[in-house]
Formats: C-alpha cells, structure tokens, sequence
C-alpha cells in the first residue's frame, strides 16, 4: 500500500527533546517502534494530544512500547468528556483483562491526564497551543499548535456546521404536502423566518472559526473522508469531504494542505486519482500558492 489503513497519530517534533503526539490510533505503534529507535530510550517527555476519544483514535495505545519503558513521561489531553468519563478510565477500560492482557498499571512510564478546553492560547515548552471545537457526534478538538513562526494545524473528524433550523423547515413543509397540512399562521411563520436567519448566522459563525484556527497555517491536516457527490448519505456522520478542505485552506492561506482520515473502504488508485483530481482544481481556482495532497503513512514534512 502506498496510502495505508493505520488509523490517527502524528508527530510534531518542535526541536531538541520535545515531542507532540496528535491521536493514539493504530499508528502510534508504529510511532513507538520508530521512537525506540531514536536512541532515547527512558528519556522521553512527550505530549499527547487527542482529537476525542472515539475507538479509532485511541485504541492503538495498548501497543504503544514507549509507555512501557521506566523513565519516559506522557501527558496527555483531551476534550472535557460530555459523559463525566474520565480520560484514564477511557483508556485503561480498552486495556481490561477482557480486551487486553496487560493492565494500564502495568506501563512503567509515568502518566498525566490532563482535561481541555475550548480557549485562549496556552504554552507548552515554548509551543503556543491553541485548541477549537469541531462538529463530530462526541465533543473534538481542533489544535493549533506555533513554534518559532512555523504553524501547523489539525482539524479533522469534523463537518461543516449547517442550520439546523432550515432544515426542520424543509421537513415541515414536507409533512404539509404529504399529510394535508393546512400551513403555518403568520406569527408562526415570522418565527420560523426569525430562527432560520439565527441559525445560518451561528452556523456561519462556526464555520468562520474553523478557517481562522487554520488561518495562515504551514501546514493543515484535514478531514477529507468524502468525495462531494459521497456526503449527501453521510450527514451527520461528523466526516468532511475533499471539497471542504479545499475550501477551508484556501480561504485561510495556508501553504499545505493534508488530506486526512481517508475513507477505509477507498483504494489507494482511487485516493491518489482524488489527489491529482483536487490538485488540478485547485490550479484552476488560480491558487499555487497552496499545495494539496493526500497523507500517507510514514511520510515527513520539514517545515
């Protein structure tokens, strides 16, 4: 495979000793496997940085050898869990005698589970991070993450936010037409007008936001798990398509774009034709300036 099938994890390496670890997918065995052959043994501080806590995003963590190693240290963070889980059970639940023959407790490497929320910038050994919601069906954070005038920026198992309002409008006067509905009085009406024009507004509000967390970027990874003519049955499903992203970098200015959470069932033929299909697009939209192309499994980015 060219693309590969290991779901989420990443690597944002700032310089010297610091490392940041988006996503514990079935990546970060990998990830570990090339860490222990780095030479630093026991001595990494790295920081772990999860989207949300869906399966697929934190279930290679069992596998992740650097965790078993006395002397290494990890912290990580997570969005504020809607469901009073908290973060170290979610993990060490995946990792029960049930599922998985080592316990949690067993990994000899020091632990921290540190819970975020939406807001201001914070610092991390000199990385300015800055963490946004997304539209997913469980609460997901977006990162921004600036180090010495390089920034790189993730923003993935989202959707673009659509007016909810409008769209229980159209399902109204669908039920009017197939039941015999006698309509809506006019105060009714004035309402509903009222609630469509606030909704669009919050809606278009959000979706600025998720362009301004990406605004300027070197480098933003983004979810592209659809093609345009793919999402109309998918809706809710908390995924983007290619065209979304496009649209997203192109209106932040950013440099690189990465497309990222690829679809499972898609081949890598199909994928890399989507790749030279966005690529051309993006040309005749007039804008070099900024690079697309699909992420793959193992590929490095100098910044």
């Amino acid at each position: 495979m060219n693309i590969g099938g290991n779901t989420s994890c990443m690597e944002i390496l700032p310089g010297g000793d610091r490392h940041f670890i988006i996503d514990m997918g079935t990546g970060i065995r990998e990830l570990g496997l090339d860490m222990m052959g780095r030479g630093n043994i026991g001595r990494v501080n790295a920081h772990i940085f999860l989207s949300h806590t869906h399966w697929d995003h934190i279930h290679g963590f069992p596998f992740f050898v650097p965790a078993f190693i006395p002397g290494n240290k990890f912290r990580m963070y997570v969005p504020v869990n809607s469901l009073n889980e908290k973060l170290e059970d979610i993990v060490s639940g995946q990792m029960k005698y049930s599922y998985f023959p080592v316990p949690l407790d067993h990994m000899a490497s020091s632990m921290e589970f540190i819970e975020l929320k939406e807001g201001p910038p914070f610092e991390i050994e000199g990385v300015k991070v800055t963490a946004k919601y997304l539209n997913h069906p469980i609460l997901v954070l977006g990162y921004r993450f600036e180090y010495n005038g390089k920034i790189v920026v993730t923003e993935f198992d989202t959707e673009p936010y659509s007016n909810i309002f409008n769209e229980e409008e159209e399902g109204d006067d669908m039920d009017d037409f197939l039941f015999g509905g006698s309509g809506k009085d006019s105060a009714n009406v004035t309402s509903d007008e009222e609630s469509i024009n606030e909704g669009s507004k919050v809606a278009d509000d959000m979706n600025r936001r998720v362009v301004e967390l990406a605004r300027d970027a070197d480098l933003l990874i983004f979810d592209a798990q659809y093609t345009t003519e793919e999402y109309p049955t998918k809706v809710g499903w908390g995924h983007s398509t290619f065209d979304d992203a496009i649209n997203v970098a192109t209106q932040a200015n950013v440099k690189r774009l990465a497309f990222f959470h690829h679809d499972p069932t898609r081949y890598d033929e199909e994928l890399e034709q989507i790749e030279k299909d966005c690529q051309l697009k993006v040309k005749k939209m007039g804008r070099n300036d900024v690079h697309v192309f699909a992420a793959r499994e193992g590929m490095e980015i100098d910044l």
